[in-house]
């Protein structure tokens, strides 16, 4: 009885050291994140900062993340969440999915819009939506300069856009359209009708970005599209014939970090969160990937010129109601609205 009694205790023993408990030797983080392209470089400089560690990147859409941290809320497999709509993330909070983390430089240099007032969730980014085009396709004079001259019926079939349901960008653009048009006419359906017109001209729902930017590169008939700045910049310096133009009143899409609660690896989560909201790691994904930063301290110095010089007017967000009618919305969206499948 005495051996089997320390058998168990050694199991015990073992199973808290493995999900990363006080004195853990658990060096493996894993990281759920839409972002991408930028995801190897930041494991490259995290790994060489912090040597010991791995960062397991899980790279998915935006849109799906939350719904996957959700069904794994009992036994969690992942230790951070980096990239997404605030929309999922207070949602996720609101469900005690996230574990509140709150260093000292949020306190002063994050305004309201770029956390939560829980300490659940940070912004890393502030990522703004823009208008796609192809300039070999349509010269700039006869670009749309605004979303309502997206609707024009010259545009159709021309415009490909990024499949909603899994894109946190692109759920967060429908929702503010929708509250725009709700807020002119005072009707959520006058916001559908808008997107019904979108859909109207939209020949291509891409299942990912890579898809998007390929079809708007290619010869076709695909020219338009709403995506984001850092990725238009990117694939426009890889010589791709993307450009862009931001209209006056765009939608930007804060992209929050957090600490799932109940990860493995708590500790190593603090450290990859404290890490690429350091100002060192901001100002060279905003020199490299084009990223914005959300944090308000980074010195002009540190800032390259496309970022000093950017100017953005904001569209008003209603994040409270966004997060509490997104789902409604986006389902809506799809039962009503997209006439094609890709």
């Amino acid at each position: 009885m005495r051996t089997h009694i320390l058998l168990i205790a050694v199991v015990i023993l073992a199973v808290l050291a493995g999900c990363g408990g006080a004195g853990s030797s658990n060096k493996n983080i894993v990281v759920y994140s839409p972002h991408g392209k930028l995801l190897p470089e930041v494991k490259k400089r995290f790994e060489a900062a912090h040597p010991g560690y791995t960062v397991n990147f899980q790279d998915m859409g935006g849109g799906v993340i939350f719904d996957k941290v959700n069904a794994e809320k009992s036994l969690p497999r992942a230790d951070i969440w980096f990239g997404g709509s605030p929309g999922d993330f207070n949602r996720a909070e609101a469900l005690g999915l996230l574990e509140p983390y709150t260093p000292d430089w949020t306190k002063t240099a994050l305004p309201a819009d770029a956390k939560s007032p829980t300490g659940g969730w940070v912004a890393t980014f502030r990522t703004p939506q823009v208008i796609l085009y192809n300039p070999k396709k349509i010269s700039e004079s006869e670009l749309p300069k605004t979303w309502d001259e997206l609707l024009d019926p010259k545009w159709k079939g021309k415009i490909a856009i990024r499949d909603v349901r899994a894109s946190a960008g692109m759920k967060t653009f429908l929702g503010a359209i929708i509250q725009r048009e709700q807020k002119r006419a005072g009707n959520v359906d006058d916001g559908f009708k808008w997107l019904k017109r979108l859909d109207q001209n939209t020949g291509y729902y891409a299942a990912n970005p890579t898809v998007l930017f390929d079809v708007l590169s290619a010869d076709g008939p695909y020219a338009l599209s709403v995506w984001n700045l850092p990725e238009a910049l990117t694939y426009k310096e890889e010589g791709r014939p993307i450009r862009y133009f931001i209209p006056q009143e765009t939608v930007v899409l804060v992209e929050p970090v957090a600490i799932l609660k109940g990860a493995p690896n708590p500790a190593g989560a603090r450290l990859f969160h404290d890490f690429v909201n350091s100002p060192g790691e901001l100002a060279t994904l905003a020199k490299e990937r084009f990223r914005i930063p959300a944090r308000t301290d980074l010195p002009l110095s540190a800032q390259p010129p496309w970022l000093a010089e950017l100017k953005i007017t904001p569209m008003p967000i209603d994040w409270a109601t966004l997060s509490a009618h997104l789902d409604e919305w986006v389902a809506r969206w799809d039962a009503e609205i997209k006439s094609r499948k890709n």
